[in-house]
């Protein structure tokens, strides 16, 4: 082949790194037999040019395979890859959320919940430019094992305990009693620990407010009573944390 053109593979993700029969710098010709062009496209009998990512889906599913042409170390080569199943567990911001209650925390009529993009998309269809800047923006970023997720509190609902803090929204939580917040999980452990009688929150740089204190001796209490008042029968729902990214 004197002048190969297809798309260019720049990455492959961490996590299928070690299962990916592609390879950094493969050149995709073909899928399935549909030739791909330098723009990434393919022509659909149906529906004309389309992306190459709707071959993934094109009367296939996860764990079907599809076959590839792809030009490597100077010559074509058939490969064989396997479509992976979605794991929107390894995202930062999750894409969605299947087969699992909503998890939250309450505490003291403050909610906290992972940011996913479901919860963006309460904003409508438009949410990536109406949803609060730094939230959408996060959709772009990648985990780490520093930050495999994102906490936020999402409202207050108001008692006493919590006065003033009625407007406090949408704001990215730090740590909580000293303890880091990486995962919702963290919020019901770092809990039980205090703070010189008071569960002090704090929040990333940059957010509106930069903590928030509570009485401890009075929160569960409040907790009980905002339960009581919207009907909320438990004060937290977490799913099983997924293994450590590497």
């Amino acid at each position: 082949m004197d002048d190969p053109h297809g798309a260019i593979v720049i990455e492959i993700p961490p996590e299928r790194r070690d299962k990916s029969t592609l390879e950094p710098y493969d050149v995709i010709l073909e899928i399935d037999g549909f030739k791909i062009d330098s723009q990434g496209d393919y022509k659909d009998p149906q529906f004309g040019n389309l992306s190459l990512e709707n071959l993934a889906n094109r009367k296939k599913g996860a764990g079907d395979e599809s076959h590839m042409k792809v030009w490597r170390h100077g010559k074509v080569q058939d490969v064989t890859y396997t479509i992976p199943k979605a794991d929107f567990a390894t995202q930062l911001v999750p894409h969605a959320v299947f087969d699992q209650e909503p998890e939250y925390v309450m505490l003291g009529g403050l909610l906290f919940q992972p940011l996913t993009e479901t919860f963006l998309q309460s904003w409508g269809s438009d949410w990536v430019r109406k949803a609060p800047f730094r939230l959408s923006y996060a959709t772009q970023e990648k985990p780490t094992p520093e930050r495999p997720s994102i906490v936020i509190l999402t409202s207050v609902l108001p008692d006493p305990v919590n006065l003033g803090y009625q407007d406090a929204r949408y704001m990215t939580v730090d740590k909580l009693n000293g303890q880091p917040i990486r995962r919702l999980k963290d919020l019901v452990d770092a809990k039980a620990k205090s703070t010189n009688g008071f569960h002090v929150l704090e929040f990333h740089a940059g957010d509106s407010v930069s903590r928030l204190v509570l009485d401890a001796s009075d929160t569960e209490a409040a907790t009980q009573r905002v339960l009581k008042r919207y009907g909320i029968d438990r004060d937290y729902v977490t799913a099983p944390v997924p293994p450590p990214l590497k």
